[in-house]
C-alpha cells in the first residue's frame, strides 16, 4: 500500500505524525478534546476541494452590463508561447531595430500621461477634501430639515394651545357678563 501523504527524502513524515499524535494526547489530557470528537474527525469523509469555476459568480456586472458574455475567451498559455524559431529571430530583429525609433515617437505621449497623472495626484486630496464637505453638508441639511420639521410640529402644537386658550377665555368672558348681569347694581 502506497503512503497518503508522499514527501521528500529529507523529509521524515512518521516524525511529524508522532509530533501530532502526541499534540492531540496533551489535548486529551487537559479536556479540550474528547475522544468522541476525535472519532468523528477520523470518520469524516474526505471532500475534494471545489474547482473555482463550478463556483457561479454571484456578483452582476452593473457597471458594464453583458461585457462578460461578448469578452472572447482567454487564449490558453501554452499557444500564446507557441511561436516558431524562425519568425522569432526575424521579429527580434525587427524588434531590435525598431524600439528606439518607437521610443521616440511615444515619447511625448509618455511625458504627457506621466504629467496628467502628477496632476492627477495633486488634486486627490482636494477631491477627497471636496467630498468630505459634500458629507459634511449632507448631514448638516439633514439635521436642518429635521429640526424645522421639529419647529413645525411644535408651532402647530402652540397654534392648537393658543385657539383653546382663547376658547377658555372667551367662555370665562361670557360667564363674566353673565354674572354681571345676574348681579344687583
Amino acid at each position: 500500500m502506497e503512503p497518503f501523504i508522499h514527501a521528500s527524502p529529507e523529509i521524515d513524515v512518521e516524525e511529524i505524525m508522532d509530533a501530532i499524535r502526541k499534540k492531540i494526547q496533551d489535548k486529551k489530557d487537559s479536556g479540550l478534546l474528547k475522544q468522541s470528537e476525535i472519532d468523528e474527525i477520523d470518520e469524516m469523509e474526505l471532500q475534494p476541494l471545489p474547482d473555482f469555476l463550478e463556483i457561479p459568480n454571484i456578483y452582476d456586472p452593473v457597471l458594464y452590463p453583458g461585457f462578460s458574455e461578448h469578452m472572447a475567451p482567454p487564449v490558453p498559455l501554452e499557444e500564446s508561447l507557441k511561436e516558431t524559431g524562425l519568425a522569432k529571430g526575424v521579429l527580434k530583429k525587427i524588434r531590435s531595430l525598431l524600439s528606439p525609433w518607437i521610443r521616440f515617437m511615444t515619447r511625448p505621449m509618455y511625458i504627457e500621461l506621466k504629467t496628467g497623472i502628477l496632476d492627477l495626484q495633486k488634486k486627490v486630496p482636494i477631491v477627497l477634501q471636496s467630498s468630505e464637505y459634500i458629507r459634511l453638508l449632507h448631514n448638516a441639511m439633514h439635521n436642518m430639515i429635521v429640526e424645522a420639521s421639529k419647529l413645525k410640529t411644535e408651532e402647530e402644537l402652540l397654534k392648537t394651545k393658543i385657539r383653546i386658550l382663547e376658547d377658555k377665555i372667551e367662555f370665562l368672558e361670557n360667564r363674566e357678563r353673565a354674572l354681571e348681569k345676574k348681579l344687583p347694581s
